[in-house]
Parts: structure tokens; C-alpha cells; sequence
């Protein structure tokens, strides 16, 4: 750290800057989650709480002047955001679905009303905006009371207002397997297109399938745009590159790749072992998992000395770059448990099949991704048991 603090810090005072020459007097820095909390005259003084991440890493090779338009930007969709429309008539044609994390929007101000969301896919939720020509709102419970419409109707109309065919730059991508005469196509998304959302309406990735000449795989490594390809031993690179843009993105969705099962439903790519893509396939499916256990656990830190503990989700690489994960049952410890390849028991590894054979495990109620609550220390005869299955990754 310099002497003017770190880059975050530094950047977070430019955003202070920006909010006090905005007339906002009661705003401060929060460090640890690398926020801003405001409290200002709009709205008869409620707080609410800016996020800096995603617009410090938008803002990281920008000059000055581009850096202040961004995070002017981002201030009035954030801080100043235009009212939510009053009425289901007024907001119903405007409700746009997005793919976000299951861990996105955690750590918001304790009382603040939830997010709308369902599950889409692992480690995935479908969340609804309120897409207005200069902001987008996020569509929270206070909303469907203010409608008075379920949640389900909201997710559905949200649905129905995406344009089968978005209005974005298809483009050829690299790596295209031409031995196999399978296409490689990059969907460019403008701001308008949801170009990743489109995962979300039923048979639209099946319907992918000439584009790319074969079954069709998606890769959504982040809120820019959405990869489209066919599924072939020849896609391998692709998971790498995916894997790079996904660590860089200032809003990063997924590293994982989509296809579609037999009745058409988007469905995660799957390699089992032996099969030529199994490496890199796990990898993609163990650092999406890391990302989301390592945010999870930021915001599950005990806050007594009762509370239990947030096992870490650790990944090791092997020298060909395939990765396996390991989380850690500690003796005498109330542990949240993450699912992994393997569970240490100190001084041996077991796999989780193994483990799930000798202990039942319960999913701890509300938190996504899953962990399960372990209170106690398994029989004696069970830890016999488990030691003789040890293995070694």
C-alpha cells in the first residue's frame, strides 16, 4: 500500500469526490467491503449502500476523463437511481431477466428487501431488472407489493419482453474446430440485447444448434456478451479463454460452458472421466464453485463465539493444470461445510461420495451455494471407517 493508500482506496475517494459535488454530505468509505454507504435529502433521506467493485475494475484502464463519465454513470443508476414505475401496467413491458450468481446482491444492509430471484442453474440465479433509458433497478419484494403480483409472474413476463433474436453483433470467434465444420460465434452484447439472458428462454440454445453446425454449447463468462459453440472434442481451448475473461470481467457471470439435454433444456456441459474434455470441464466447475464458496464465506464470518465456522474451499493444481477441491472437517469445531472432490479429516482425505455414505449430511437452510452444519465429531467406528477409504488425489 502507498502513501495515498491502495488503489481501492484511492479510487474510493474519487467516488466521495463525485458524491460531495453532488451535494450529498453524508457518505463514507466502508473498507472491508469495499463500499459506500450514502445517505442523502432523495428519498426523505433513506441509506443505501454503492458497491465498488464491478466499477472499479470497468474504470481500471480508463483515463481521467472517461474514469470521472463511468463513475458519474454509475452513480446516478446506483445512488441516484430514477423511481422503480408505480404501477405492474407501468413496469410489466420493462422487466428484463438476468443470469447473476447465486452470491450477488450478499452482503446488502441488514433490513433492506430482498431481490426476486430463482434458481437457474448451479452456482446461477435469475434475478429481474427494470431496464429505463438511463438506469437499471433491480426488482426487490418491495416491488411485488407495491404490483401486487407474484414472483412467478414477474419471472415470466420478464421472459417474454426478450426478443427471440437479440439485436447485437454476431461475430466468427476464435478457435473454431474446422475439422469438425463447427463454428465458433461471439454475441456481442450493447447494453440492450441480454445477450446472456437469452439461456433463460426455453429452446433458444437448442435452437442454436445451425448456427454452430452441432449440438450447441454456451460459454456467459460475464455480462458482455455469450459464446456460442459446438460441442466437440476441439473446444477445449475455449475453456481457457473463457477462464481468463471470466478473472477479468468487471461483472463476471460464469466459467462453466451450457448445452442442452434431450427435451431441449440448457443443461451444464458435462465430461465424465475418460472423456477427452474431463479436465478442463472439472476445472471450469471447481473455480466457478471457489468463487462463489470464497464470496460466500466473506459474509458468513461468526459474529459470536457460537456462530459456526465458514470452512474454506480450497483448490489445488496439479502440474497439467487440472484442479480438484478440498474443505476441512476440523474436530470439535460447528463447521458450515462446502460441497468438494474431497473433505480432510486432518491427517487423511476421503472423496465426498465417501463421505456422504458414511455421514448424513444436512444442507444448512438458506444459504446458496450449499453447506452443510456439522455440530459434532462422527462416531469413532465412522472415522475408522473413513480413514481406511483415505486416498490420495
Amino acid at each position: 500500500m502507498g502513501i495515498f493508500g491502495s488503489r481501492e482506496d484511492r479510487f474510493a475517494r474519487q467516488v466521495l469526490t463525485a458524491l460531495r459535488d453532488a451535494g450529498v454530505a453524508d457518505a463514507r468509505y466502508d473498507r472491508d467491503q469495499f463500499a459506500i454507504h450514502v445517505r442523502h435529502p432523495i428519498a426523505g433521506g433513506s441509506p443505501s449502500i454503492a458497491y465498488l467493485g464491478n466499477i472499479f475494475r470497468e474504470c481500471r484502464d480508463a483515463g481521467r476523463e472517461e474514469r470521472r463519465e463511468r463513475i458519474a454513470r454509475y452513480l446516478s443508476a446506483v445512488v441516484f437511481p430514477s423511481g422503480a414505475p408505480e404501477t405492474w401496467d407501468e413496469a410489466a413491458p420493462l422487466l428484463r431477466p438476468l443470469l447473476r450468481a447465486v452470491t450477488f446482491g450478499l452482503g446488502v444492509p441488514a433490513g433492506s428487501p430482498a431481490l426476486v430471484r430463482r434458481p437457474a442453474l448451479p452456482m446461477l440465479d435469475e434475478v429481474v431488472a427494470v431496464d429505463q433509458p438511463t438506469s437499471m433497478m433491480y426488482v426487490t419484494t418491495r416491488q411485488l407489493e407495491q404490483w401486487g403480483v407474484p414472483a412467478s409472474v414477474v419471472h415470466d413476463r420478464a421472459r417474454r419482453n426478450l426478443p427471440w433474436s437479440p439485436s447485437t453483433p454476431s461475430t466468427p470467434a476464435a478457435g473454431a474446430d474446422a475439422r469438425a465444420g463447427a463454428a465458433v460465434i461471439r454475441m456481442v452484447d450493447d447494453g440492450d440485447a441480454y445477450c446472456a439472458s437469452h439461456l433463460l428462454l426455453p429452446g433458444w440454445l437448442a435452437a442454436q444448434a445451425g448456427r454452430v453446425g452441432g449440438p450447441p454449447v454456451a460459454f456467459v463468462p460475464d455480462t458482455t456478451g455469450l459464446l456460442l459453440a459446438a460441442s466437440a472434442d476441439g473446444i477445449g481451448p475455449l475453456f481457457a479463454a473463457v477462464e481468463e475473461e471470466y478473472r477479468d470481467a468487471a461483472r463476471p457471470i460464469s466459467t462453466m460452458a451450457y448445452t442442452v439435454d434431450a427435451t431441449g433444456a440448457v443443461v451444464p456441459y458435462e465430461a465424465p472421466p475418460g472423456h477427452p474434455l474431463h479436465a478442463v470441464v472439472h476445472r471450469s466447475e471447481v473455480l466457478m464453485a471457489a468463487a462463489e464458496y470464497g464470496t460466500q464465506a466473506a459474509h458468513l464470518g461468526p459474529d459470536t463465539d457460537t456462530d459456526p465456522f465458514a470452512a474454506t474451499f480450497t483448490v489445488a493444481e496439479r502440474p497439467d493444470r487440472s484442479v480438484f477441491s478440498v474443505a476441512t472437517w476440523t474436530e470439535g469445531v460447528d463447521t458450515l461445510l462446502p460441497r468438494a472432490d474431497y473433505v480432510s479429516f486432518g491427517s487423511f482425505l476421503v472423496t465426498w461420495d465417501t463421505l456422504t455414505r458414511e455421514v448424513d449430511l444436512d444442507p444448512a437452510p438458506g444459504l446458496a451455494p450449499e453447506r452443510f452444519r456439522l455440530r459434532g465429531w462422527p462416531h469413532p467406528g465412522v472415522v475408522a471407517r473413513l480413514r481406511a477409504a483415505a486416498v490420495t488425489p
